[in-house]
């Protein structure tokens, strides 16, 4: 009788009747898990099989012996009489007494997959947004090509997965090549599955050959360039004296209650290339606004991305049109997992109807960095304290982060030690930290760069020729957002 057609009783019979002892324990299990002849057909890992004979190697070994039985096609072979003049030719060719070749044919049809899962594909539906499914998905894939090898090339991972595209294209990542976090899910799961096979041949001689080759830990500075500006053309019309002349002029308006903003942005404009191109030489946040004093006001920071990156436009209408439309979506994913969420609850039933859509805005802002797996308290601080890190924090000087919720908070900006700029709302604190890593020209640091990457390249749209492609922890987040 041929497995797939078997239910999970006739298997279990089959099973008694093979010698394999199945407590009622046991049977449960297979019930509970619905495991039937179609389930055994697809392949079940040495996990599975462990987790339904748990505590006897006897029947987990008899139990793969009986799969493999059962599995085995049966083959008649029909004799007849060979020429003497034969006798003496080779009976077979190396290649086909050589068994599996160890790697994937070149045509690698995607397996079936369970039934509800098919059906679900059948339609169309989003598999890759729900982490059941997708891991079903990955798991049938790893199955079926774990029958020719445990080290598949990076070749064979792409072949695999964009085979799975092409078969499901609603499937397609949305950000990239299409097959990325396919790719990259896929490799981990190998990897987690040769973990334990330490007495698999395969797995065992390549352990031996790569164990004792050490990896070179990268070093975190404090100040990495973003951009190379040091190779920029000269300025033109502008030579030293102009330079002071504008910074004198600058000084000038700063010290005035009401400055004339005509002259600011103006003189601020002429001096704007050859302040680039002091600050990629190495000019210190607290040097560049000690001469160009004007840098210490949000405004003029936005004004400075706009003039690095002319295509973006205004800068703050960008930043609120590129993330309300994804509010909803960020506090969804963001639900439970920071220890903020009660206060914004709270917030949000204390507020009136006109001001939840700000809450919501404020609060998705705040939490965007734990979908991501970041940790916001590098980013937004409470109180006077310094903060622990050199790059761009937003302090609130009010300790109620409740108030950050539900109305204007008045913040510092940070950067390097020294106060940059005062706001009087958490997003206008939050766009001028993200600018100052342009202005300043910082690279994003590890604990939070996969949130400012985001917001660089799906929030303000900000494309830099010498970017790499997103993480896989952004283009999964991705996928779930748009």
């Amino acid at each position: 009788m041929a497995l797939v057609g078997l239910s999970t009783q006739d298997l279990l019979t089959k099973i008694r009747e093979a010698g394999v002892e199945v407590t009622e324990v046991e049977a449960q299990r297979f019930r509970d898990n619905d495991v039937d002849g179609e389930t055994v057909d697809c392949g079940l890992t040495e996990n599975m099989i462990a987790c339904l004979f748990h505590g006897s190697f006897k029947k987990q070994v008899k139990f793969s012996q009986f799969v493999s039985k059962l599995k085995e096609p049966v083959v008649t072979l029909t004799l007849e009489p060979v020429p003497p003049e034969e006798c003496q030719q080779p009976t077979c060719s190396a290649t086909l007494c050589s068994g599996p070749s160890g790697r994937l044919p070149t045509t690698f049809d995607i397996p079936a997959f369970p039934r509800h899962l098919q059906t679900k594909l059948d339609n169309k539906e989003p598999c890759q947004r729900n982490p059941k499914d997708r891991h079903i998905i990955i798991r049938v894939l790893y199955e079926a090509m774990a029958q020719y090898t445990m080290y598949p090339t990076n070749l064979e991972y792409v072949q695999a997965v964009k085979t799975l595209i092409v078969r499901y294209p609603f499937l397609k990542d949305l950000e990239g090549n299409g097959y990325h976090t396919w790719h990259m899910s896929l490799r981990r799961k190998f990897k987690s599955e040769r973990a334990p096979l330490v007495y698999n041949d395969e797995v065992r001689l390549s352990k031996e050959k790569f164990c004792r080759k050490t990896s070179v830990q990268s070093v975190e500075t404090a100040r990495t360039n973003l951009r190379n500006l040091s190779e920029a053309s000269s300025v033109l019309g502008e030579d030293p004296s102009s330079i002071d002349a504008h910074v004198k002029m600058l000084h000038s308006q700063y010290q005035k209650m009401h400055p004339d903003l005509m002259i600011v942005q103006d003189r601020m404009q002429q001096t704007f290339a050859w302040r680039q191109k002091e600050i990629a030489d190495g000019m210190t946040v607290e040097e560049t606004v000690k001469k160009y004093p004007f840098l210490r006001t949000p405004a003029v920071l936005y004004n400075e991305l706009e003039w690095i990156h002319p295509a973006i436009g205004n800068v703050c209408q960008r930043f609120n049109e590129g993330f309300s439309c994804i509010v909803s979506k960020v506090l969804n994913l963001a639900r439970g997992k920071s220890p903020l969420s009660k206060l914004y609850l709270e917030a949000r039933e204390e507020a009136l109807t006109e001001d939840l859509p700000d809450i919501d805005f404020r609060a998705a802002l705040i939490f965007l960095p734990h979908i991501f797996k970041e940790n916001i308290d590098c980013f937004i601080t409470l109180g006077e304290s310094d903060p622990a890190t050199p790059y761009p924090t937003i302090q609130l000087t009010d300790r109620d982060w409740k108030m950050a919720f539900t109305r204007r908070a008045s913040n510092i900006v940070k950067v390097d030690g020294i106060e940059l700029c005062h706001t009087s709302a958490i997003d206008e604190g939050i766009i001028s930290a993200f600018c100052a890593y342009f202005v300043f020209n910082l690279a994003f640091p590890r604990h939070l760069k996969n949130t400012l990457m985001f917001l660089q390249r799906y929030i303000v749209k900000i494309v830099v020729d010498s970017d790499k492609p997103l993480p896989i922890t952004i283009t999964r987040q991705v996928n779930l957002l748009y």
